[in-house]
């Protein structure tokens, strides 16, 4: 069976010790033509672990399996 791309993201996210939104915010604030996210959060503890992702700076093998993985999901701007 075929598993689904946040399955396949929660894989990349926690072998490079990080949580999703710390995995996804680290991903977004890498693209080119990004120059800041805005995010929310609810608690106080997202907002501490959104705040973990800003010195976080993905490998490269990291960042491709990423994209490979939302190829078919997202379109590229």
């Amino acid at each position: 069976m075929r598993r689904s791309a946040v399955e396949r993201l929660r894989s990349v996210a926690s072998d490079a010790g990080l949580s999703m939104s710390q995995l996804a915010l680290a991903w977004v604030l890498q693209r080119d033509n990004v120059s800041s996210a805005i995010i929310g959060a609810s608690r106080p503890e997202q907002v501490e672990d959104n705040a973990k992702a800003a010195g976080v700076r993905l490998s490269s093998d990291v960042v491709s399996e990423i994209d490979s993985i939302l190829k078919d999901v997202i379109q590229p701007s």
